[in-house]
């Protein structure tokens, strides 16, 4: 008679182990199956596809289903019990769940839309199959302060292949003009196949740092620029930093006000989609009021404004009285 063992019994865990537990047991057995260390190949395939299964909270809710209704999906995997077997089930209304079941092994989805076709292999009688299966992409996140991210750096990182336990290290090129959020993709860095797969890839997203005079806007970089009311009213030339360290002059004309903006074309930071293009820098005009005045400054200011004529509150007052 086969051995009619389920994903539990293949991994060596009890029905009721926890995530922890079912992912110590694979990775204990995938270091030993797997066929680049000189492991079973057949045993690494089984390990693999319990895992893939028990470690997922859908997929192990419907397997757990499966098993209540008396089958043994998954059972003898390429064993030769498990060939050419045709599975008949009734439940206890009578109902005939063959149906079911081939539904399941030809990847329709009987339960919930999800897929058994890799439980059952793919194929009718529940046959192993030996197509060639893609591995998985692995992610990380790698933090750059923000005159990185303007520049473009480099950082060597070290990772982990789940399936097997192996470190592997590569020199991640953080490119000029980085954004927070973005995303490098290294080809075939990620988790091994199988039957000949190729391998994942490896996806890093970039976290960058504030920095504490630009905001970036994508390739377009912003910045305040605190100035006096006196050189608001009079007029000034000021010199501004750029993102790559240099200065350009800002000539703010008199009677500037408060959050007026000038753009400056092509100072911002690369735009890493379009290589040779950079953004703009905005820089907008932030006018400081004297929070304290000498004697001397506030007698002459209260000079000008006895002076001053104007009425700038004339649009405000006339909605004051009806």
């Amino acid at each position: 008679m086969a051995d009619k063992r389920n994903y539990y019994d293949v991994l060596g865990v009890k029905r009721d182990a926890n995530a922890d537990e079912i992912k110590r047991a694979f990775r204990k057995l995938a270091a030993k199956y797997h066929p680049d260390a000189g492991g079973d190949e057949r045993k690494f395939k089984e390990v693999s596809e319990a895992y893939t299964t028990l470690s997922d909270p859908q997929k192990r809710r419907e397997y757990d289903q499966m098993l209540m209704f008396g089958g043994i999906p998954g059972a003898d995997f390429g064993g030769s019990g498990g060939r050419n077997r045709t599975y008949t089930y009734t439940g206890g209304a009578g109902a005939d769940w063959s149906e079911i079941f081939d539904n399941i092994r030809a990847g329709d989805g009987a339960f919930g839309g999800f897929d058994f076709s890799s439980i059952f292999g793919g194929q009718p009688g529940g046959r192993q199959s030996t197509r060639p299966v893609k591995g998985g992409d692995l992610t990380m996140v790698i933090e750059v302060d923000a005159d990185e991210a303007f520049s473009g750096a480099q950082r060597k990182v070290s990772y982990t292949i789940p399936s097997t336990g192996e470190k592997q290290s590569l020199t991640v090129k953080v490119p000029a003009g980085a954004v927070d959020g973005g995303k490098l993709r290294y080809r075939g860095r990620g988790e091994y196949g199988m039957n000949g797969g190729a391998r994942g890839d490896l996806v890093v997203t970039t976290r960058v740092a504030e920095h504490h005079l630009f905001k970036r806007d994508g390739a377009d970089v912003r910045m305040e620029l605190p100035i006096s009311v006196f050189e608001a009213a009079l007029g000034a030339t000021v010199d501004v930093p750029t993102p790559d360290g240099t200065e350009v002059r800002l000539k703010v004309p008199a009677g500037t006000q408060d959050g007026k903006t000038f753009r400056f074309r092509d100072l911002g930071a690369p735009d890493v989609k379009h290589k040779g293009v950079r953004g703009a820098l905005y820089v907008k005009v932030r006018v400081q009021v004297p929070t304290r005045l000498s004697t001397k400054e506030r007698e002459a200011l209260e000079a000008l404004r006895s002076a001053d004529t104007r009425d700038y509150r004339k649009d405000v007052e006339r909605y004051g009285t009806k």
